[in-house]
């Protein structure tokens, strides 16, 4: 009785309502005590208590959701020490860094699990964040349980139970910028055996950032989407669960304002060409869970869908230059088997497979258009009879109004893993253990690159022009490779309890990415290709050897990206339900890390190896009882990230910073709730949260960068019986930042960060 009171009053306070489940099996369910609330958690192949693990942990409850204003995994950068996520400016891509380790294309170096199913492709990673039950965050290396994709870390989600909540809720919000969300949920149970929720949301707002080339906004966006849940416990040892959930989303794109270097200032947005991204995602996944007095049986099966649409005015300018239309289209499986013990023994076991298929079609064809030909085009043969020592060489001059380069990449990949874990509480000593850990990974990734285009040109003698067109055909592109990568990964973590609530770790453990192929640098390849097709059927009247353009499946491939974490930390709670405390050493030494660049061309950008590097830091979070009502919370991570051995052969950047890593992560929180005893007024509560970011360096040549920021988001509310009404504000001090880098021809281009917004919401829980 006295922790369902407990836990209802940490509900109470996040302005939301959890009933628990009448009976919970301790060997199968782990408590996660935090002050002033209790967050009920399970591991389906962890031999840890989670609130023990030996390793970097952050825990987001219900409450710490509402009050932060969580509403998708961006908000909770600077709120998890040293875990940093630009806002790209579409939901097409969603990286995420921690310690230094991140990914901007092809492929994701932090995993993204929702109730224990794996999401495969960043491009699904930017969601609403509906019905959470809880958000853990796993820092470091978690390659043993979790696979290749999980070398900087792991985002856990996990959605509300309908046997932990029965009711309904209804929120409204509104706000400047023409913001309106709107949200209702049902959670339900038709008998003791089987339950369900269903939810449904709408978002949008009317952008940020003006065009100044159309006056409108550039950054418009909507989306709507919903789950449903379906929950069977049809007996004490079996127990079911299917989700279905679906987004669409319809946004303006890439709001980027052209970089004064000179200045430091940010050139509004100003472009001819739409640039926008259209996604829709449909993901299911099916948990059966057996289990017994000794061992707890799990499969996770998964299916995701992903179709999008993307256009952008690729060289964000007036000028008409080129542009981007790249869709997208995945049919994502995964299947992952897993036994554990469920004792109360010392010695505690977890066994797996997991394996996946993935299949993905890119289709990114760009399209230069008049000033494209006249600027950038055209130059290339130029250049040719400038060299020339032959005054008789014709001028060569594009015919073409516009070039259309098309490129279709059929990129599957499958894999199997297989992995075991092994925690021995109380080795030798009363409180020592001993974690150990492997895993075995085999991927296999395919490229199938198919695309034809032909540049219409013409010769120039004086004023007599000779169309040439019919000398040479099109270039045609038809090229298939795969790569194989066999990985094993270890992990070996000791852990010494020195009272029930404190204890000490160190750990080891290898990080592994896998390597893979490029699809965002088509035309620079089309467009070499076709100038050595066509200079070709010439040969003999060039005064000059043609040098052959290199193999697109050598372009296209990079190779995987490896770790060795070494980490020491300490978590504590120094004063029972008032101050818990957690820091953190880590060390990071990175083989061949991955790193994305522009191609020569301007086209497009590519991910590639940088060779080594070494990233290191600390780790610290603090959360305090203050008074009754009055609660906070310090987070700060520290990073060192930095250049062992790169080279690009112009420039050696060794010492250097590694790019979109920040040096510093800073968040604190104060949350406040009243109960008002005989009153009109129920509850008043109001939170706030001080986040600082930097400094960040937008390139490998540290030229460019942002300095270190600060923002302050809050919220404040009143509560009568079953309704809330609250305001909330994001960006309060109105700061100016830097969210996000890109390059265009050598061009540097920010994204803003989003300006002052402030707004009302009212929800009812019934």
């Amino acid at each position: 009785m006295k922790r369902e009171q407990m836990l209802m009053v940490a509900i109470l306070l996040a302005g939301s309502e959890i009933v628990m489940a009448d009976e919970i099996n301790p060997k199968d369910t782990i408590r996660t005590y935090n002050i002033e609330e209790i967050i009920l958690t399970s591991s389906t192949k962890e031999t840890n208590d989670l609130r023990k693990l030996p390793g970097s942990v952050t825990v987001l409850s219900p409450q710490q959701i509402i009050g932060r204003q969580i509403d998708a995994l961006k908000d909770i950068s600077s709120f998890v020490p040293n875990l940093y996520m630009p806002d790209y400016g579409a939901k097409l891509t969603s990286a995420i860094y921690i310690r230094g380790i991140g990914a901007r294309s092809s492929g994701q170096s932090i995993g993204m699990y929702v109730d224990n199913v794996p999401y495969l492709d960043k491009s699904t990673f930017d969601f609403e964040l509906t019905d959470i039950q809880r958000i853990e965050v796993l820092r470091g290396p978690q390659g043993t349980l979790y696979g290749r994709n999980a070398m900087g870390g792991i985002v856990n989600i996990y959605t509300i139970s309908p046997f932990d909540f029965q009711g309904k809720k209804l929120s409204v919000s509104a706000g400047n910028y023409g913001q309106v969300k709107v949200k209702a949920s049902h959670y339900g149970v038709i008998n003791d055996k089987f339950g369900f929720t269903a939810g449904v949301y709408y978002d949008r707002n009317s952008g940020f950032f003006t065009n100044e080339y159309t006056g409108k906004k550039a950054d418009n966006e909507q989306s709507v989407g919903g789950r449903i849940k379906l929950e069977g416990r049809f007996n004490p040892n079996f127990r079911m669960a299917y989700t279905l959930s679906a987004d669409y989303s319809d946004q303006g794109a890439f709001p980027y304002g052209l970089y004064d270097a000179a200045s430091g200032s940010v050139a509004p947005v100003n472009i001819n060409d739409p640039s926008s991204y259209k996604r829709t995602m449909v993901a299911n996944s099916l948990l059966l869970e057996y289990k017994t007095d000794q061992i707890l049986l799990s499969s996770t099966t998964g299916y995701q869908y992903l179709n999008d649409d993307m256009h952008m005015d690729q060289d964000f300018s007036p000028k008409s230059i080129f542009t981007l239309n790249q869709k997208q289209k995945q049919h994502a499986f995964s299947e992952e088997v897993a036994v554990k013990s469920n004792t109360d023994r010392n010695y505690q076991w977890s066994f797996g497979l997991y394996g996946f298929y993935n299949s993905l079609n890119t289709d990114g064809p760009v399209t230069f258009k008049e000033d494209g030909i006249k600027e950038v085009l055209q130059p290339v043969f130029d250049q040719i009879k400038e060299n020339s020592n032959n005054p008789k060489m014709p001028a060569l001059k594009i015919t073409d109004k516009e070039l259309y380069i098309p490129g279709n990449f059929d990129t599957p990949s499958f894999g199997l893993a297989l992995f075991h874990q092994s925690t021995y509480n109380n080795l030798f000593v009363d409180g020592l253990s001993l974690t150990a850990g492997v895993r075995l990974d085999y991927e296999k990734q395919k490229l199938g690159y198919t695309g034809e285009a032909k540049m219409n040109m013409s010769a120039s003698f004086g004023e007599m022009e000779i169309p040439l067109d019919s000398f040479y055909g099109p270039t045609v592109m038809d090229v298939h490779a795969s790569q194989d990568f066999w990985e094993v990964l270890p992990k070996v973590s000791l852990k010494y309890e020195c009272s029930p609530s404190t204890y000490t770790y160190v750990s080891v453990a290898k990080g592994y990415k896998t390597g893979g192929y490029n699809v965002q640098m088509s035309a620079d390849v089309m467009q070499a290709q076709m100038k050595y097709d066509m200079m070709s059927a010439f040969s003999s009247m060039i005064p000059m050897e043609l040098e052959k353009p290199t193999p697109v499946e050598d372009v296209a491939a990079y190779k995987p990206e490896k770790s060795w974490n070494y980490e020491l930390g300490i978590r504590s709670e120094l004063i029972k339900d008032r101050l818990s405390t957690e820091l953190t050493a880590f060390l990071m030494d990175i083989q061949d890390l991955q790193i994305t660049k522009f191609v020569n061309s301007g086209n497009g950008r590519v991910l590639a190896n940088a060779g080594k590097a070494r990233s290191y830091g600390v780790e610290a979070s603090l959360r305090a009882l203050l008074m009754t009502g009055l609660t906070a919370d310090l987070n700060y991570g520290y990073t060192h990230a930095t250049f062992r051995d790169y080279n690009n052969g112009k420039e050696d950047f060794k010492g250097n910073y590694v790019p979109y890593t920040p040096r510093h992560t800073v968040s604190l929180g104060l949350q406040y709730t009243k109960s008002l005893q005989g009153k009109w007024l129920d509850q008043v509560y109001a939170s706030a949260q001080l986040n600082g970011i930097g400094k960040i360096f937008w390139t490998e040549y540290n030229d460019i960068y942002q300095d270190f920021y600060l923002t302050l988001n809050a919220r404040a509310g009143v509560r009568k019986d079953k309704i809330n009404l609250s305001v909330w504000t994001k960006n309060l001090t109105n700061t100016t930042y830097s969210a996000f880098y890109f390059e265009s021809f050598g061009n540097p281009f920010i994204q803003l960060g989003k300006p002052l917004q402030v707004g009302v919401e009212v929800s009812l829980t019934l």
